[in-house]
């Protein structure tokens, strides 16, 4: 096996993203907005045996009193390649994926599964861990049948918001973006949100820079002001739910069920295969879980992968950090020595 970190312009990258399945989480010019949102290096670790591959993108970072780790960049950047659906490939290539990382001088590495295209998770290397449900939906049905999958006080309200006068629409002239980031910012306030999630105008200027025509803005709005806001992401007939904001004037008509309802039909006429809505916060069986069950019953596990590098250095930065923390216990909060 050939293993290897390759950066963001390296040629063998772009050669997986022409032949595997993939999403935007996986696209070079993600990883370095990621990277830069993080000030961490952007890379991919990739492995090559005979007739197949592995790609798994990842942020190398800085840890403070020194040393490197790694994370995957925010989203579900799992592996991808030929191969990447057999979770024996994937043992072998992650394990030989270690090696590189200890070579680098990494201590440890956090990596996020993709829902979809990362059904079988590999065994025998690291931790697995799986936090709960996704919700996706199968846009092979007809409008027909996703309707009939939506729950009643969904339909009950989507109805309403159409009687009212409230319309959904993708506003390709990028006109109300000011309002998204307002509208956006306002929803995390509201929800108490981690810091992290307030994302500074130059995050959504970059996305948009990133991704090019794989972004889409989808609004609501009734007579002209703008309800809800969401950013959608279409990738390899795949459609990611990326993040949305509602006005807190408007939010008695439930307009994000509207957008939904919209962005699935939407999504279906561009003959893409799968509308993935994600979970709730954290992976928890939430209320926002809830919220999106109610548009589709298909759900796929979201999992984790924790790998540690050098054991030696992981379990002295753990006692650095609380000599009472069990360095071996890797099912919580990762890596240990991170946490707050």
């Amino acid at each position: 096996m050939e293993a290897t970190l390759l950066d963001v312009g390296a040629p063998e990258w772009e050669a997986v993203l022409r032949t595997a399945r993939h999403d935007f989480y996986h696209l070079p010019a993600y990883v370095a907005l990621c990277a830069a949102q993080e000030q961490a290096r952007p890379c991919a670790l990739w492995v090559s045996a005979a007739d197949r591959s592995m790609l798994l993108p990842l942020l190398i970072r800085g840890i403070p009193g020194g040393g490197f780790d790694a994370a995957s960049p925010y989203g579900y950047p799992g592996p991808i390649g030929c191969g990447s659906d057999d979770p024996a490939f994937l043992q072998m290539a992650l394990s030989a994926g270690l090696e590189v990382l200890r070579d680098a001088g990494l201590v440890s590495a956090f990596i996020r599964l993709h829902p979809l295209l990362n059904p079988a998770p590999p065994d025998g290397v690291g931790t697995l861990v799986v936090h709960g449900d996704t919700v996706s939906v199968d846009l092979a049905l007809t409008n027909e049948e996703h309707w009939a999958q939506t729950r009643h006080n969904h339909r009950r309200d989507i109805n309403r918001a159409l009687r009212l006068g409230y319309v959904a629409r993708m506003d390709d002239e990028w006109t109300h973006l000011a309002t998204f980031k307002q509208l956006y910012r306002e929803t995390m306030e509201r929800r108490s949100a981690r810091a992290f999630y307030f994302f500074e105008d130059d995050y959504f200027d970059g996305l948009r820079d990133a991704l090019g025509e794989r972004l889409h803005l989808c609004v609501v709005e009734k007579a002209g002001a703008i309800a809800a806001a969401g950013l959608y992401v279409e990738t390899d007939g795949i459609v990611q739910y990326h993040l949305s904001g509602t006005s807190d004037e408007f939010r008695d008509a439930r307009p994000l069920k509207l957008m939904m309802h919209f962005v699935r039909g939407w999504a279906k006429d561009r003959e893409n295969r799968v509308l993935n809505l994600g979970g709730g916060v954290g992976g928890a069986d939430d209320s926002l879980l809830q919220f999106k069950i109610g548009f589709s019953p298909l759900r796929r596990s979201f999992a984790t992968l924790r790998l540690v590098v050098d054991e030696e250095e992981y379990a002295r930065l753990v006692a650095a950090r609380d000599p009472h923390l069990d360095p071996d216990v890797r099912t919580g909060f990762f890596p240990q020595y991170r946490s707050d």
